[in-house]
């Protein structure tokens, strides 16, 4: 196999901590690679240091041939541009026809706010532009770091089928995110970063969290773990608890909108 990527005692410390710590490894051409682990464990760092974004604290990432890469950010900028100028714009970088953009447009079903500014998109919005953005004209590696974050169900779907399309071509992913749907149609290898350090992981040490999306009631009173999200609510329980909790759930009057699994 062919070696795109290989971290050579690669380390990132903020203020004396590190996040990284001495990584060694090679990652091959084609592979999809997800990166899972606690907020703040450094997936996102070790995306933007793969890319060449961010500079190490020690080590040295070497390319063993000239790489091209598309990035993913968790939080796409809301900049104060029209979205279709910039989508436009990124086509015209990449000398690829407006049609593309127009495409993509329309494929994460944005057609309604062509004419809407960054700025004014909410966060699912934009995190499309974001995809968008960067499949216009992917390159050898593309990186996804929490790319379905605040993505409606028809557009992850249309999100997975066009990045395993990718990885038909050839086409290298890193992603850094929880949603076990993503891993389990994504990915090859899942690694976490503990304590620095890259361990692979199989499926025996998946440890899973239910989140149970609960449409919002005003005759209802939440329960106090309910946590506010977009137009109801959101629960987080462990799996030993799930079926419990989703009857107590009907019990009470709750309508679900769905369940996710992450880890």
């Amino acid at each position: 196999m062919e070696k795109i990527i290989c971290l050579e005692n690669v380390s990132k410390s903020y203020g004396g901590n590190f996040v990284l710590d001495h990584i060694t490894h090679e990652f091959y051409k084609g592979e999809s690679i997800a990166f899972t682990g606690h907020n703040g464990c450094g997936k996102s760092t070790l995306l933007k240091i793969i890319a060449g974004l961010i500079r190490t604290s020690g080590g040295i990432v070497r390319y063993p041939a000239k790489t091209g890469f598309s990035y993913v950010p968790e939080k796409f900028p809301g900049m104060d541009i029209v979205m279709t100028d910039y989508l436009y714009s990124v086509a015209g970088m990449e000398s690829a026809d407006r049609s593309v953009a127009d495409g993509l447009i329309s494929d994460f079903f944005l057609e309604s706010m062509t004419h809407t500014k960054l700025n004014e998109l909410s966060k699912g919005s934009l995190q499309k532009v974001g995809v968008i953005q960067a499949l216009i004209a992917p390159k050898d590696v593309i990186l996804l770091d929490e790319p379905l974050s605040g993505q409606d169900a028809a557009s992850q779907e249309v999100f997975l089928k066009k990045i395993n399309a990718l990885r038909e071509r050839g086409v290298t992913v890193f992603m850094s995110c929880h949603e076990k749907k993503l891993i389990d149609a994504l990915s090859d290898h899942e690694y976490t970063i503990d304590h620095g350090k890259l361990h692979l992981k199989d499926n025996e040490d998946t440890v899973s969290v239910f989140k149970i999306y609960i449409r919002r009631d005003e005759k209802l009173t939440p329960w106090p773990e309910m946590s506010a999200h977009i137009r109801g609510f959101v629960l987080e329980v462990k799996r030993d608890t799930l079926k419990e909790t989703v009857m107590k759930l009907y019990n009470d009057g709750w309508e679900l909108a769905g369940i996710e699994e992450y880890i």
